[in-house]
């Protein structure tokens, strides 16, 4: 019999409303029969949602006898493990759609297969970053799933270069870099530092989350640019990433797989044991002491102080792309072995400048010009210039003195008057002559010519610096 009149509206209509009833008496009644089987408790309420509207119905689920205490269970406290789990809202969110699963089961079978040598590495490189990056992530109040990012970036490979000239562990390319905050130069790069670069791709994230108010939006954005997931929600009308990356027509290949990479890279990297990488040897935590400088020093210099060498000074300080710290800082903040502060602070304070940053001088000679200097040695014009700051190229005169960087092969190749710390530099005054200079320092004249070949013994000008041997 049916429960509507069927001469007012359409069969399939009827139907419609037969369903919905029926529907409804059985939500509104289920509850009230569960509670008579105490299969409830009576604190228990269902919703009932329809037409996008909702109601509560507490009166059908308090009527019944109660339940005694210890018919109740008292929830279990949740481990360290399973606590972190739950906090991962980017990698749980991912199950609600089944297409949605298909694609991140794909990546995990990806990184299973065909890419798990290459996966392993990663894996085993992360231990070195991992702790450093979550507590970073926790400072700037960003999920902690973000720490598997650089896993899909870089490898977590501090000295990884894309196509793009992205750099670091981060990927930054150069300009978004230096929008947050990351200095770009001939003498460092700070993509490459894993706490700097983090700091501020937490703050880049966190911006393009307020922005797209979604993390795989967030993410895809990360990897594509903002204004191309703009361009991809207007023409794709909606705001679902998970919609656009069905669709060949709006996002690149690279962005349409890139959220799901994710997910399946953080689920392995989260638990590995499950996923069948047992074993793994991880790369030691990423441990130094820092101390501020107020003066260049060569990192060999560093190394001799804290008992270590170059090549690990390196690895500690890895935004640094020369063979010293910037000469042109007034201060930097440098990174030492863990415990060696102490000690190192005590070398720096008792070594000459000489000492912490060691040059090579040379004299000018006539007709030489910065650049033919640059040239000739191999040098790069822009670390020259930072070298001999306040010279003025146009104005290079014979006899004056500049520096060039450290090399053996650069000390090989220039005359031993510029390379031999036994020797005596004399800037020349108003006045001087050899014969003078000889009798006041007690050598020889034509010592003095042995040493400084390209001076003229009647053309001494002020302020051009020549050499004397070593008083006896």
């Amino acid at each position: 019999m049916p429960f509507l009149p069927e001469n007012r509206i359409s069969p399939s209509r009827a139907r419609l409303r037969q369903v919905i009833f029926l529907t409804c008496l059985t939500i509104l009644f289920l509850p009230a029969l569960a509670k008579g089987m105490s299969l409830l408790t009576p604190e228990e309420i269902f919703p009932l949602k329809i037409d996008g509207l909702q109601y509560e119905v507490p009166a059908l689920v308090l009527e019944g006898p109660s339940l005694d205490d210890k018919d109740v269970k008292t929830p279990e406290p949740l481990t360290e493990e399973a606590g972190r789990e739950r906090d991962y809202v980017i990698l749980t969110a991912y199950d609600r759609d089944a297409s949605v699963r298909r694609m991140v089961e794909k990546q995990i079978n990806l990184y299973l297969t065909t890419r798990r040598k290459t996966f392993q590495k990663w894996l085993e490189r992360s231990g070195r970053f991992q702790s450093l990056i979550r507590d970073v992530l926790e400072e700037e109040g960003l999920p902690p799933d973000l720490v598997y990012l650089p896993l899909i970036e870089s490898g977590y490979r501090l000295s990884a270069r894309s196509r793009a000239r992205a750099v670091g562990p981060w990927q930054f390319i150069a300009a978004t870099a230096k929008r947050y905050g990351l200095r770009i130069n001939y003498w460092l790069d700070e993509r490459r530092d894993p706490v700097k670069a983090t700091r501020a791709a937490s703050r880049y994230l966190r911006d393009l989350y307020q922005d797209f108010q979604s993390w795989p939006l967030a993410l895809a954005a990360y990897n594509a640019g903002e204004g191309r997931i703009r361009y991809a929600i207007r023409k794709g009308k909606t705001d679902d990433y998970w919609k656009l990356a069905r669709s060949r027509r709006y996002l690149k290949r690279e962005t349409r797989y890139y959220v799901s990479r994710f997910i399946a890279a953080g689920m392995i990297a989260a638990d590995p044991e499950k996923y069948g990488f047992l074993d793994l040897d991880y790369h030691e935590p990423f441990r130094f002491d820092e101390v501020k400088i107020s003066s260049p020093v060569s990192l060999s210099f560093v190394g001799r102080c804290t008992g270590t060498d170059t090549e690990t000074i390196r690895r500690l300080n890895p935004e640094l792309k020369r063979w010293c710290t910037p000469p042109d800082f007034k201060s930097y903040t440098l990174r030492v072995p863990e415990g060696k502060a102490g000690e190192f602070l005590s070398c720096y304070r008792k070594a000459s400048p000489r000492e912490r940053m060691p040059r090579i001088p040379y004299i000018v000679k006539k007709g030489d010009t910065l650049y033919e200097i640059a040239k000739r040695y191999r040098i790069p014009r822009k670390e020259l210039y930072s070298m001999n700051r306040g010279v003025n190229p146009r104005r290079l005169r014979p006899g004056m003195m500049i520096f060039l960087p450290p090399s053996e092969s650069r000390i090989s190749s220039i005359s031993r008057t510029a390379s031999d710390p036994g020797l005596v530099p004399y800037t020349i005054r108003k006045g001087d002559t050899l014969s003078g200079i000889a009798r006041r320092y007690g050598v020889k004249t034509r010592q003095i010519l042995a040493l400084n070949r390209t001076i003229h013994p009647r053309r001494l000008r002020p302020g051009s610096v020549i050499y004397l041997p070593p008083s006896e």
